[in-house]
């Protein structure tokens, strides 16, 4: 069940309240959510004992196996057993790794997702992939396995910084390029104010909607579901190469720009190509006057090669993307030659000097 709405203390309450079996309630949260997860918990009258809420590490820090033990070792010592609920109260890496962990301890708890910035509500939480990293190669360990409950409320916006907020709107642009039509146009339009309460509700339903049509159909992510890949081969090369070099770029950043190049590459074979080359330039325009300059030296392009080779969606040797030709139009399983990947990042990065 996914809720949207205001008043997410009372939401949360009722559901509680209405769960068959009383069994015991865990929280994890971040360093960053843990007084928003406090707050929460308070303003819907929980009574939780203070061992049964542990913040972990903010951000991609927290998606590796040590966090995972440190969290599998909380819940056991808690008394944590199969009939336990686990709720989540973050973004989207402490949703992966939260929903990870709830998918893997004791083979499976229950869990519900309350996600506090945009990326986890437009995407990392709805959808029932959870995961973690290895090293630095991005959710390569990880499950399908669904929320029972998701409640998600633009009530958190307000306390995002202007990045967080930047992170998510990568997540919505992929949307509209997806959807096409209104949606599309709607993307190119300047990001609402964290106060239109209102507009956001509108804004993430269609969002949710979008990802969970496309989730019912293809749960396991055989066939359509790999549109939601879209600009994301090349972004999360680009998020691992950053992490490596010691300058790490948001998620939202990283996929923004990857949008951009999957377009150039989309031109490069596109059966029309001017409809294709309109759509490029739009998200390049977008992208440019939204998203800080993607820095990228020449030097860098091998390495960023070697990452996209090592994404989860290849087959053998074969480099896989999801690409948009136009809004609305969009196909998953194109191969792409690794020369033709080189020479497009070449174009987009810079000499060394």
């Amino acid at each position: 069940m996914i809720w949207i709405g205001l008043d997410i203390a009372t939401a949360l309450s009722d559901a509680l309240a209405k769960r068959t079996v009383q069994t015991p309630v865990f929280f994890l949260c971040s360093q960053t959510t843990h007084p928003l997860c406090q707050d929460l918990i308070d303003m819907a009258d929980i009574k939780v004992p203070a061992s049964h809420i542990l913040a972990v590490a903010d951000g991609e820090n927290a998606k590796d196996l040590h966090t995972c033990e440190s969290i599998y070792k909380w819940l056991q010592s808690t008394g944590a057993m199969r009939n336990a609920l686990l709720i989540n109260v973050g973004g989207g890496a402490l949703c992966d790794v939260g929903g990870f962990c709830a998918a893997t301890y004791q083979r499976g708890i229950a869990f519900w997702n309350i996600p506090t910035t945009l990326l986890a509500m437009v995407d990392a939480s709805v959808g029932g992939k959870n995961g973690i990293n290895l090293g630095h190669h991005k959710n390569y360990i990880g499950t399908f396995q669904k929320a029972e409950h998701i409640f998600v409320s633009p009530h958190w916006l307000s306390s995002l910084p202007d990045s967080e907020l930047l992170s998510g709107w990568a997540e919505v642009i992929k949307h509209g390029t997806i959807d096409g039509g209104k949606h599309f146009h709607q993307i190119l339009k300047a990001i609402p104010s964290t106060k239109d309460q209102q507009t956001w509700l509108g804004l993430i339903e269609w969002n949710i909607k979008t990802k969970s049509r496309i989730v019912e159909s293809d749960f396991t992510e055989a066939a359509e579901r790999k549109l939601l890949n879209l600009g994301h081969t090349i972004g999360h090369a680009l998020e691992s190469w950053s992490r490596d070099a010691g300058k790490p770029l948001p998620h939202g950043n990283a996929v923004a720009w990857g949008l951009v190049i999957e377009t150039q590459l989309a031109t490069a074979i596109s059966p029309n190509i001017e409809e294709t080359k309109g759509l490029h330039e739009s998200l390049q325009t977008l992208v440019c006057n939204t998203y800080p300059t993607l820095d990228i030296d020449k030097n860098d392009v091998p390495q960023i090669i070697n990452y996209i080779r090592a994404d989860k969606k290849n087959e053998q040797e074969t480099l896989l993307f999801s690409l948009a030709f136009a809004p609305g139009h969009c196909q998953y399983n194109i191969t792409i030659p690794e020369e033709l990947v080189t020479q497009v990042l070449n174009d987009f990065s810079h000499d060394s000097h």
